[in-house]
């Protein structure tokens, strides 16, 4: 693909809105908003001082079978076309997808709580500009909120927040705001805990929570979801036990995992349904939503 020459850092700053009350955002003399009074000296503080409420009507009935949605969504792992620099977390199959299906020329994409900021050098390979939003982590170019995101409306072409989903203490509201700032035919691509163990964490989704959470929007769906290593491999990594246990669930994991004979009924399951199996006992999901 034809790479283009990412801008520099300032090429956001005309996006920019504040977070508390959603007015314009000037940045002569640090950041301040002239319509509520927001004000931060240090130039990249977009976190809510005093932020507005949120309304929401929300459906009491699901408007959606997430079963026949499931047997729906491309439920294929994705094929790795990404060949750019790596990153600490291993996004190789996010940027695939992110360069299949973010085709616009000059595109833009948010990395929502990007901890240390080490998708940017590959979105930048792929010729996209980049921004990294984190509530805490000095390494991001601007800290801010999931839930009141300081950027207008239609701002990007592509969301992508790994691992940050299941942070956040009110993901319908988050889900709101990405939806918000993405523009029509946009992506929100990323990944959300499963079945890994509590790490500083409220929400973790399954397929049938993220399908959810997604149809209470107007205009987000799931077009793919796939899964990421094994729940017992992530009980193993992070889970909060001894160091004897934590190598006996890596055992399990690599038995689990080189044995399929131990259940040889999935053997003779359809190839949908080994994939759903597989999704339902991933560790975390991996997603991939559109704006339409």
């Amino acid at each position: 693909m034809d790479r283009t020459v990412v801008p520099p850092a300032s090429w956001y700053a005309n996006l920019l809105t504040c977070p508390d009350c959603a007015g314009p955002i000037l940045g002569d003399v640090g950041l301040s908003c002239s319509k509520c009074g927001f004000r931060d000296e240090s130039g990249r503080d977009l976190r809510p001082q005093h932020p507005r409420g949120f309304h929401a009507i929300l459906p009491r009935t699901l408007a959606i079978s997430v079963c026949d949605a499931l047997r729906e969504i491309d439920t294929t792992r994705p094929s790795i076309t990404y060949d750019g620099p790596n990153a600490i977390r291993d996004s190789r199959e996010l940027l695939s997808e992110i360069s299949r299906r973010c085709t616009r020329q000059n595109g833009t994409v948010l990395d929502l709580g990007c901890g240390p900021r080490d998708q940017a050098a590959p979105i930048s390979y792929l010729g996209y500009s980049y921004v990294g939003l984190d509530y805490c982590n000095a390494n991001a170019d601007l800290l801010g909120d999931a839930h009141s995101i300081p950027f207008k409306d239609n701002a990007f072409d592509c969301v992508l927040s790994y691992a940050v989903l299941e942070h956040l203490h009110s993901p319908f509201i988050a889900i709101r705001e990405v939806e918000r700032v993405l523009k029509p035919g946009g992506i929100f691509v990323g990944t959300v805990s499963q079945g890994e163990p509590f790490h500083e964490s409220f929400f973790h989704h399954t397929p049938w929570g993220l399908l959810s959470l997604v149809a209470t929007t107007d205009s987000l769906r799931v077009v793919r979801l796939w899964e990421a290593p094994d729940t017992l491999w992530a009980l193993s990594r992070i889970g909060r036990y001894p160091r004897v246990i934590r190598g006996l669930l890596r055992t399990l994991d690599c038995i689990n995992r080189r044995l399929p004979l131990l259940a040889p009924r999935k053997m003779r399951w359809p190839v949908k349904d080994k994939q759903l199996d597989r999704l339902y006992r991933s560790g975390s999901l991996c997603f991939v939503i559109e704006r339409v």
